[in-house]
């Protein structure tokens, strides 16, 4: 009997603490009064700031931090998201943006990119950057061009490029900056673009270069003629 009522009391003490932390927990002091968020762009302050609203008055509590990460992260412009508590009702947001690595444009229209190809803006949503432009066609062409993009960084020469497209499935354009073609294709190796960038920088000393083709085995050179000569 005296053991039954032992379990009885600690049950009921149990329960008494149980609703006494969860009365606690509910106070209005616990309510969400400030929401920190770090400086972003501003076509995602804008959004960020619905955000913010939503958990404003909201009991600290119960807030699910993985769950709003992970709402946050959905959004394609936001490559990391950290959330964190601070003091007892407020809430700090941390949040590392993608960066743009090229431009890509369709038809009139132009976007800005990451390093992996996910497009995320509009041009007129950011600062202006010198980068790279891949024009495309069609959707099939970007990954192809990306390729080629990936082998010219891995050389340092990702900013020696102005734009690229595809013009057939045989042949795509490189644009150097002083206007200089590249004619290339997937297959070209990186070993190649190496060997052409050190040719086209000891030629162009002196000559201007209509194009060089680097599909075959061997590297041809095409200088300007007439009035583009130098």
């Amino acid at each position: 009997m005296k053991k039954i009522l032992k379990i009885a009391i600690i049950l009921a003490l149990t329960f008494i603490i149980i609703q006494i932390e969860k009365d606690f927990k509910n106070r209005e002091f616990f309510n969400i009064s400030k929401v920190q968020i770090s400086e972003v762009s501003r076509s995602l302050e804008s959004d960020l700031e619905k955000i913010k609203n939503e958990i404003l008055g909201k009991n600290i509590n119960d807030l699910n931090l993985d769950g709003l990460e992970k709402k946050l992260l959905k959004d394609v412009r936001i490559k990391k998201v950290s959330i964190s508590k601070q003091n007892l009702n407020e809430i700090t947001i941390d949040i590392t943006e993608k960066e743009s690595s090229y431009y890509i444009q369709h038809k009139s229209k132009i976007y800005t990119m990451d390093e992996d190809g996910t497009i995320f803006g509009r041009l007129e949503e950011y600062p202006k950057k010198s980068m790279p432009i891949l024009m495309i066609k069609e959707s099939s062409e970007k990954n192809s061009l990306l390729q080629i993009m990936q082998k010219l960084k891995q050389l340092d020469l990702k900013d020696e490029v102005s734009q690229i497209y595809v013009e057939n499935k045989n042949l795509m354009y490189v644009i150097l900056r002083d206007g200089t073609k590249i004619k290339t294709g997937t297959e070209v190796s990186k070993n190649k673009y190496e060997i052409m960038m050190s040719l086209y920088k000891s030629i162009v000393k002196t000559r201007e270069i209509d194009y060089i083709d680097i599909r075959f085995k061997d590297i041809v050179v095409k200088e300007k003629e007439g009035k583009g000569a130098r």
